[in-house]
């Protein structure tokens, strides 16, 4: 009878050990693939605002805080706001924002205008 009590209660704590073992390392990996998954999301936000010569339209797309692309579609005059779209649009990249994007001398309205526009599509992508 007391052999039979031995291995049941052996039995028993070999149980209680299995039961508890560290799972640690595989709730570790799930929690940073699941936040690396996050981060790695593309979020996109559109916006408008009146540049000098009709409405600039912009659709920036979002990688986690970084900017990956901004698309305008606008009607500004050849030769001067059309020629500032690329300048600005790529200095807002560089910078991750438009904080620190100098306007376009001569095309005052419509480097405001993308500024703003670009502004609240991020907003819009958060």
């Amino acid at each position: 009878m007391k052999n039979i009590k031995s291995y049941a209660a052996i039995a028993a704590l070999a149980f209680a050990l299995t039961a508890c073992g560290n799972n640690a390392d595989t709730t570790t990996d799930t929690d940073t693939a699941n936040t690396e998954s996050a981060e790695a999301v593309e979020k996109v936000g559109e916006a408008t605002a009146a540049g000098y010569n009709g409405d600039i339209k912009v659709k920036v797309t979002m990688e986690g805080e970084t900017i990956k692309d901004i698309e305008v579609d606008h009607t500004e005059s050849e030769g001067i706001g059309a020629d500032a779209v690329p300048t600005l649009v790529e200095d807002i990249k560089k910078n991750n924002g438009t904080e620190g994007v100098d306007n376009v001398s001569g095309a005052t309205v419509t480097s405001e205008a993308l500024k703003t526009a670009v502004d609240d599509a991020i907003k819009a992508a958060k």
